[in-house]
């Protein structure tokens, strides 16, 4: 009789590569929200993962290197206490005076700090628009 392992190594080895290869997956994806940072030859650009959130629910602000986004969840009912969930990255460069652009489209806030363009003054919060 073959019997099944009720250990199955396999699933377990795949998470496992797939929890160490990513080095942007983490443990905090489980208790906050997904977020991803990639670079192209113009930009670095971060997404994060904000399902069921309203525009006005986000914050996102910098300070020197450091980018951060804040997701408020408002509840329904008014007894019950406001939260907030961020992630903050951070870079190994200033940032408050690069120009950067946030837009929030289908559950997704795209923030693209470009590499060359800087703009004139410094800022510490970065406006979102809506697709």
């Amino acid at each position: 009789m073959n019997k099944k392992n009720p250990a199955d190594w396999n699933g377990i080895e795949g998470w496992m590569e797939q929890f160490f290869y990513d080095p942007f997956t983490s443990f905090l994806d489980q208790y906050t929200f997904r977020v991803d940072l990639f670079e192209t030859s113009a930009y670095f650009i971060i997404e994060a993962e904000l399902n069921d959130v309203q525009l006005d629910h986000i914050k996102v602000e910098i300070n020197n290197e450091t980018l951060k986004i804040t997701k408020i969840m408002k509840p329904a009912e008014e007894d019950i206490q406001i939260e907030e969930l961020n992630r903050t990255v951070i870079l190994p460069f200033s940032i408050e005076q690069k120009e950067i652009d946030a837009h929030y489209v289908n559950g997704i806030l795209e923030v693209k700090i470009a590499k060359e363009k800087s703009c004139l003054q410094k800022r510490k919060s970065i406006p979102i628009q809506a697709n």
